[in-house]
């Protein structure tokens, strides 16, 4: 059984402002590219909620 990820729109938006600053189109990104865009996104997420509770 696949496990299913849905997306919210600011996960997407996410992913793809990050695919931009790499100079990437998100329209025409191979998946290996996608995935990659998908995990700076997350870790990038991660740090700054970790950030906002050390701050708080």
């Amino acid at each position: 059984m696949a496990s299913v990820i849905i997306k919210d729109d600011e996960r997407r938006a996410h992913e793809a402002y990050v695919m931009q600053q790499f100079g990437q189109d998100c329209r025409t990104a191979d998946s290996g590219k996608r995935e990659q865009a998908e995990l700076i996104a997350a870790r990038t997420r991660e740090a700054y909620e970790t950030m906002k509770k050390m701050e708080g």
